[in-house]
């Protein structure tokens, strides 16, 4: 576990360093831990292309689901291989793909300072109508981590007719909240856009909702979380667990090994 570890590390130490910390390089694929994928070129429609994969649902446990990632702002879909096929194993399919500019996606010019950029909601739009057509008779989730939060919130208004769920860790409800958090630790954040026009299309969100919040985040708070909740209804669901940013993979590490406790909480909420 050693190099899973040491991952985990890595992966939270650029996230530090730039709002948006793109890598061109794969760290691993998902033959190097021995699961079965499909890589994909999709384009969007303002002519990308995007670098996906697949990863094929454990056939003894497949649950007719598929889960489609919308990563933090650095890295690239590599960083999420052991995420991905642990999921797999637990019989989700797993989607996962580069936003342009990130890994073997197209190039795109990217100004490190910005929180997102909105051009990553049509990245999310493309690989969800292809998504929705490969696998017409499974149930379709986002699961977004961070700034992918504020991607399928952007992208919401063309999506939700084909997407059943979101799971949202590390949910950004404020992009103005945000930026001053981020200035008390002095560290620049620049938004794409008025955080006026990102707020009111979340509040727009009526698909079943799942958000993970960490005890210890002080950038995306539970009680942010909470607030969201408020607003949006039943059809809102959040859970606090203890730890840091983005580290709900590891909670009870020891006892459920990593991602035993995520996935828990994902059954129980489609079970409900």
């Amino acid at each position: 576990m050693k190099p899973l570890i040491l991952l985990v590390f890595i992966f939270f130490s650029i996230c530090r360093v730039f709002a948006i910390n793109p890598d061109r390089e794969y760290i691993r694929t998902p033959d190097s831990v021995n699961w079965q994928y499909q890589e994909l070129k999709i384009p969007t429609k303002d002519n990308y292309v995007l670098n996906t994969w697949i990863y094929k649902a454990n056939e003894k446990n497949d649950k007719d689901t598929v889960l489609i990632l919308a990563y933090p702002d650095a890295g690239n879909m590599s960083y999420f291989v052991y995420h991905s096929a642990i999921l797999a194993n637990a019989g989700y399919t797993v989607v996962t793909f580069d936003y342009r500019g990130f890994g073997k996606s197209d190039d795109f010019e990217i100004q490190r300072e910005y929180l997102y950029y909105p051009e990553f909601a049509l990245d999310l739009e493309a690989v969800v109508g292809f998504t929705s057509k490969k696998f017409a008779d499974n149930e379709i989730g986002v699961w977004g981590m961070s700034m992918g939060t504020t991607i399928i919130s952007r992208a919401y208004p063309k999506i939700k007719n084909q997407i059943n769920f979101i799971i949202g860790e590390g949910f950004v409800t404020n992009p103005s909240a945000i930026v001053d958090r981020h200035q008390k630790l002095g560290k620049e954040i620049l938004l794409p856009e008025a955080s006026q026009s990102y707020e009111e299309l979340i509040h727009t969100i009526e698909t079943p909702l799942l958000i993970l919040s960490a005890s210890d985040d002080t950038i995306t708070s539970p009680q942010d979380a909470l607030n969201l909740q408020s607003q949006l209804g039943q059809n809102c669901k959040t859970i606090e667990y203890k730890g840091t940013h983005l580290s709900g993979f590891q909670v009870d590490y020891e006892t459920k090994g990593f991602g035993g406790w995520f996935i828990e909480q994902i059954e129980n909420f489609l079970k409900s």
